[in-house]
């Protein structure tokens, strides 16, 4: 898109999404249209008196000035930009790490909520599963096929002769 006066400016800022507003308004001073994202923020997000835009402007290039400065003590000590960027990258990950830790504990809250809950319908189906299968009543052929594996198992010896007798009295109180 080809900016040719304010209204295009304008027209333009209104198609960018919301963060890039955001991020547009968060460094204004940079910007060469300041008053124009800062109608276009207040425009989404706010709404604005000219007073408190200019109030805001006053702000803005205040920080600007600080930071200009600080360029300039930071020039002086030899310092180089990207010295400066790193420490505004970390910055940046700190504060996204605190949001991250945020956001994980409430997630381990919730999670321990829904564990909770999926525990005690866990037991309660485990029981009411457990109490269809004492009802149901296996026919004498299952029981002997039953029983046959069971010798099967005990043979190749991956039970034992006591395992072997106990599944066989139940298997046969059943029958």
């Amino acid at each position: 898109m080809e900016i040719k006066s304010e209204k295009s400016i304008k027209e333009y800022l209104k198609t960018l999404s919301d963060d890039v507003i955001i991020k547009y308004y968060l460094d204004v001073e940079y910007s060469p249209f300041p008053v124009l994202i800062i109608e276009e923020y207040t425009r989404r997000f706010k709404r604005k008196t000219k007073d408190e835009i200019i109030k805001d402007l006053k702000t803005q290039a205040h920080h600007a000035k600080k930071k200009t400065q600080k360029f300039g003590r930071m020039a002086k000590k030899h310092q180089f930009v990207d010295e400066a960027t790193k420490q505004k990258s970390e910055e940046i990950i700190n504060q996204a790490k605190k949001k991250g830790y945020e956001i994980s504990e409430k997630i381990a809250y919730k999670g321990g909520i829904l564990g909770s809950r999926l525990k005690k319908g866990t037991k309660s189906g485990i029981k009411s599963g457990m109490n269809v299968g004492k009802n149901l009543k296996s026919s004498s052929n299952d029981g002997l096929e039953l029983l046959s594996k069971l010798g099967d198992l005990q043979k190749a010896g991956i039970i034992t002769k006591k395992e072997f007798q106990e599944k066989k009295k139940k298997i046969l109180s059943k029958i």
